[in-house]
């Protein structure tokens, strides 16, 4: 494989996705729509709390395929394009599973993953402990990362509460692993990275609009139902916004500007830590949605409030988490759109779940406007400075 294998090291040789693997994310396409399955199979917050669990270990997965893909054109050569085609059946196997997984599909769950897992893990090691600048790095990381689907598949050999907690050790190994491997340098092709993860967005935005679109399908359009998807919609909308106004082109200069083993900490960091948080926002906002549609001129009830809180949290708290990571800094409105939201969810449970989502929709877009704003005045500002000297 060594003379195919293409690793991305300077501003030349920057690559976009693949063909490849945009059709290996058609798996966690369908992934995203069955963890929302998994929530609201009991719509308790034990199943918010199992659906977080699975939520990670399949980020996971899906962030080492890309880690390997940074480093190794998959699609480049015979050998490498098979063995991630093999593998696409399996990890389709493993995202069918996924509602069921603490019950009758966990042994399938969890052998899928392992196997998949270890397999990316191979591909991305046959190249990695060849070259001798990133080879410590893989080591820490594999150390444990490699154990991680081992305990997943040991813990679907118990039940009830023991498979939680072992499955949530994986996890946490996944996490550790990442941690370790940060005094290492990696294969870190910034415009793939950055792109990938951007279309993952659109993987989850896609969730909302399928949602609500299948949603309003099933049931007779009214006036109300047909304002509730346009306010559901126009959400999604004001999120694409505030996630592609910014993050996508300044987390890939970022990432161009860092060297060494900074450049591998700051992708773990913007993309594999941060990034998550994003998009688990996202599959809470597709759930609430599915229900405002379904119920326009009802009140959502406590759970969806607090799903609603929840998404507002993690979705507006990742971005502010990235603005810090890179800027040092977090925009004041991002943190006062959370708790407005959140003060607007604890105290809304006699509004119209319509009305209620619509001040949501507001109070994000007006948020969204004044990072705008001000990052437009702070440009103003740098070009001034720059003519005057």
């Amino acid at each position: 494989m060594s003379a195919a294998v293409v690793e991305s090291t300077d501003a030349a040789s920057e690559r976009h996705a693949t063909n490849l693997e945009l059709f290996l994310d058609l798996v966690f396409v369908f992934a995203v729509t069955q963890i929302a399955a998994l929530i609201v199979e009991d719509n308790d917050w034990a199943s918010l709390g199992k659906g977080l669990l699975i939520a990670a270990l399949v980020w996971s997965q899906w962030s080492q395929f890309t880690w390997a893909g940074s480093a190794i054109d998959l699609q480049a050569v015979t050998l490498s394009r098979v063995l991630v085609l093999a593998m696409i059946p399996f990890a389709l196997l493993m995202t069918v599973s996924i509602p069921k997984a603490y019950g009758d599909t966990g042994i399938w769950f969890a052998a899928t993953y392992m196997g998949v897992q270890v397999l990316v893990l191979a591909l991305q090691g046959s190249v990695a402990v060849r070259d001798a600048v990133t080879r410590p790095a893989f080591i820490r990381y594999v150390s444990f990362a490699v154990v991680a689907p081992i305990v997943v598949l040991l813990g679907a050999f118990t039940h009830g509460e023991a498979r939680i907690a072992i499955w949530a050790t994986a996890a946490t190994l996944n996490a550790f692993a990442g941690l370790r491997a940060a005094k290492g340098e990696w294969v870190i092709d910034p415009v793939h990275f950055a792109e990938r993860h951007a279309l993952f967005i659109i993987i989850s935005l896609g969730e909302v609009l399928v949602s609500v679109g299948a949603t309003a399908t099933s049931r007779h359009l009214t006036a109300a139902r047909v304002g509730a998807l346009t306010v559901s919609v126009a959400v999604a909308c004001v999120l694409w916004w505030t996630y592609f106004e910014f993050i996508p082109a300044v987390a890939e200069r970022s990432l161009r500007e860092a060297r060494g083993a900074a450049r591998g900490t700051l992708a773990r960091d913007l993309f594999t830590f941060l990034h998550f948080p994003l998009v688990f926002g996202l599959v809470l906002y597709a759930l609430v949605a599915k229900h405002i549609v379904q119920h326009p001129l009802g009140r959502l009830g406590v759970h969806d409030r607090w799903l609603l809180a929840l998404f507002a949290v993690a979705f507006i708290g990742g971005l502010a988490g990235i603005q810090l990571r890179v800027r040092r800094r977090v925009a004041p409105e991002r943190l006062i759109a959370i708790v407005v939201i959140c003060a607007l969810c604890i105290g809304g449970r006699h509004a119209r779940s319509l009305v209620l989502v619509s001040l949501v929709a507001v109070v994000i877009a007006a948020m969204q406007t004044i990072t705008v704003r001000r990052a437009s005045a702070r440009r103003v500002t740098d070009v001034a400075a720059r003519s005057e000297q």
